[in-house]
């Protein structure tokens, strides 16, 4: 009965709004149509327009070039209970404005609800990969602080095969099966899917249920702030090793990110120039 109302009150349509972007090529400046809040209950095509990365493409009409507009998106998904924040850190929103707007929201809207209407879990993402993995994740009814912390070991383990600075490793639900979680290996500059790793499934439920009886508080020990990221964590804990100190809680959030903050994220203008590639 909670869940259906919980629906009813989060089921408010997708919303779309006028935007001034500037072109990433030749700089021309025009207003632009974009989506802000997204509800696939009502519009489902969305969905298809994120994983096809067609979603707040535009084409440019001085250059004809194509690029996808990177800007704050709210995803609902009411049936499954699946609620996404993706805001993508900016020159002029820094991670720690992301974190701060994140928390406010989820006060916000936790004032809003009922007093009883349990608050929906709000994940956040910064980076069009993250968005669609965590989509997938969520719709697979897997745990994402779990498979954060797989990838953790994954990278821990092959420190010589997966480089954790070049490498990201990304969820695939389209090759997992009843027995393995599969994750496919991306190259960071490039963007180019190498290779595929397989992890029990078997291994994953040992895990869920290792954290959720005994040890539910070591996870959010382990990811302690809004943005929760096991490449990032495994990072800070080598750099800690290395400089033989303990790894910080800031540190664990990514807090450090001049130049190449390591997630991914775009530090220039909103407009994502690499979208074709």
């Amino acid at each position: 009965m909670r869940g259906e109302r919980l629906r009813r009150i989060m089921g408010g349509m997708s919303k779309s709004s006028r935007h001034a972007i500037a072109c990433p090529f030749c700089h021309a400046e025009r207003d632009v149509d974009l989506w802000d809040v997204l509800n696939i209950d009502h519009n489902p095509e969305l969905r298809a327009e994120i994983l096809q990365n067609t979603l707040n493409r535009v084409t440019c009409p001085s250059c004809g070039k194509a690029f996808r507009v990177d800007k704050p998106l709210i995803y609902r998904d009411p049936e499954q209970d699946i609620f996404i924040h993706y805001d993508p850190p900016t020159a002029d929103r820094p991670l720690e404005t992301v974190f701060r707007d994140f928390e406010e929201a989820k006060t916000q809207l936790k004032s809003l609800l009922p007093a009883d209407v349990p608050t929906p879990e709000l994940h956040l993402v910064l980076n069009w990969n993250e968005l669609v993995e965590r989509i997938f994740l969520l719709e697979e009814g897997l745990d994402e602080k779990i498979v954060e912390h797989i990838k953790y070991m994954i990278y821990k383990t092959n420190p010589d095969r997966i480089d954790a600075q070049a490498k990201n490793l990304l969820f695939d639900a389209e090759d997992s099966t009843d027995e393995q979680l599969r994750f496919i290996v991306q190259d960071r500059a490039t963007r180019k899917l190498e290779a595929q790793l397989e992890f029990s499934r078997a291994n994953y439920e040992a895990l869920f249920n290792l954290y959720s009886d005994d040890h539910a508080d070591l996870l959010d020990q382990w990811f302690p702030g809004p943005y929760v990221n096991g490449r990032i964590r495994y990072l800070a804990d080598r750099q800690a090793e290395e400089a033989d100190e303990e790894p910080t809680a800031e540190a664990h959030r990514g807090h450090d990110h001049g130049g190449d903050c390591g997630c991914g994220c775009d530090h220039g203008h909103a407009p994502h120039p690499e979208a074709d590639a």
